[in-house]
């Protein structure tokens, strides 16, 4: 469930929902919830991390059509949203699109003319989990782990 600005001319909200399949690949709902002129499409492409050694221009990457759902692969995948008509990338989000998941790709703001504006943007729902193995959060846990030994040491002496 989704709730979003309902036009630029008011604050009045509407709600947008999706019940998922039952599947075992992974299922992304693809939501158009940004109220303005602005026009723009969004993408999924592959990562470097699907495709080793592989340029940016030699990735794969396939349209999203707007109030859709598709079923992908199991994988790493950038979803890109795209000005329409100069093709340049607005924003950009990581997707891990896990067996039997389900994922939600929004294009969000609004241009209101009466209440705040926001810029259209891109929202990925779910997002991803933090890899507990990355050589960052092992130092961040050693760091912490450390705290309350040198804590301990500092107000003894």
């Amino acid at each position: 469930l989704v709730i979003y600005r309902a036009n630029t001319l008011s604050t009045a909200v509407s709600f947008e929902s999706h019940v998922f399949a039952s599947l075992k690949s992974p299922q992304v709902a693809v939501m158009d919830l940004y109220k303005g002129i602005a026009t723009a499409e969004l993408r999924i492409q592959d990562t470097n991390t699907n495709n080793e050694g592989k340029s940016p221009m030699e990735l794969r990457s396939e349209l999203l059509r707007y109030n859709n759902v598709v079923a992908v692969d199991p994988g790493v995948y950038h979803i890109l949203l795209r000005d329409t008509k100069t093709k340049a990338t607005r924003a950009m989000e990581t997707l891990v699109a896990r067996p039997a998941e389900s994922y939600a790709v929004i294009r969000c703001g609004v241009e209101a003319q009466l209440g705040d504006s926001f810029k259209q943007d891109l929202m990925v729902f779910p997002l991803p989990e933090r890899d507990e193995h990355s050589a960052a959060t092992r130092l961040c846990n050693a760091m912490f782990a450390l705290l309350p030994l040198s804590l301990a040491l500092v107000s003894g002496l």
